[in-house]
């Protein structure tokens, strides 16, 4: 019996990673595609006076900072002390990363669906549809950062970010893959659970309309992450010795 709940979990953390490489393929567009406010609508902004621009903003500005405050409070307290002993309690100790990511997929994409732009208010306009310079400036910044925070996440070992292996390795009666990774990179791990933090903070500002609800995102995200991500002097000097380490295997070869 024990076995077959835990061949169900392995399952559910497969739907679960299908299913979250999706919503990351959404926020991707959300993201990074080139912006643009129709005609219109700058014609109708142009004509209101200040407090009618902020008046127009309020509605949407309140609604999306809710639904990123959810997405921080499900991404804080999933990872909390009291949260995984309650699941080791129930016996979903193995479940516990899939689950993580199932609710933080969901909550992504919620915010994703329903989120409300802003553009009353915009802090700059750059019509990159104009000019093909500009456009593969855009174009081109955004795909290397993703590239390097897909690049990161594999790094990482993607299928233990997504719950995959977890599952698999509590069916296997393995015990929990983090044990065989050394000391130094469970202290990163620790700190550190997701790549990329430079990346992903020039994804959120490098965008040709900062309207106001893409700037309430970026800072929220950026806080958010600035104040997770605890790296030490640990940290460092693990990465700077594996990447010494590296120059070293493609200097060999």
């Amino acid at each position: 019996m024990a076995s077959f709940a835990k061949s169900i979990v392995l399952l559910v953390s497969l739907a679960t990673f299908g299913y979250s490489l999706y919503v990351v393929g959404h926020l991707m567009i959300f993201l990074s595609t080139p912006r643009s406010i129709s005609k219109a609508h700058t014609w109708i902004f142009n004509l209101l006076d200040n407090k009618s621009r902020l008046e127009t903003a309020y509605g949407p500005v309140v609604f999306d900072t809710l639904y990123l405050m959810g997405f921080i409070f499900q991404h804080s307290f999933l990872k909390s002390a009291l949260v995984k002993k309650l699941l080791a309690n129930l016996g979903l100790s193995g479940a516990e990363r899939t689950i993580y990511s199932l609710t933080s997929s969901i909550c992504l994409h919620y915010l994703i669906v329903n989120w409300l732009p802003a553009q009353s208010i915009v802090l700059w306009q750059i019509d990159v549809d104009e000019s093909a310079p500009l456009w593969w400036t855009f174009v081109i910044t955004h795909g290397l950062c993703w590239v390097v925070i897909f690049g990161g996440s594999l790094v990482m070992d993607l299928p233990e970010l997504l719950g995959v292996k977890q599952a698999y390795y509590d069916l296997k009666a393995y015990g929990p893959p983090i044990n065989y990774k050394s000391g130094e990179l469970r202290n990163l791990y620790a700190h550190v659970r997701h790549p990329s933090f430079v990346g992903l903070s020039v994804i959120l500002f490098a965008t040709n309309v900062m309207s106001v609800d893409r700037l309430v995102l970026a800072l929220l995200l950026t806080t958010y992450m600035y104040l997770a991500w605890s790296t030490d002097h640990k940290d460092v000097a693990y990465q700077k010795l594996q990447l010494q380490r590296k120059k070293l295997e493609l200097k060999a070869n």
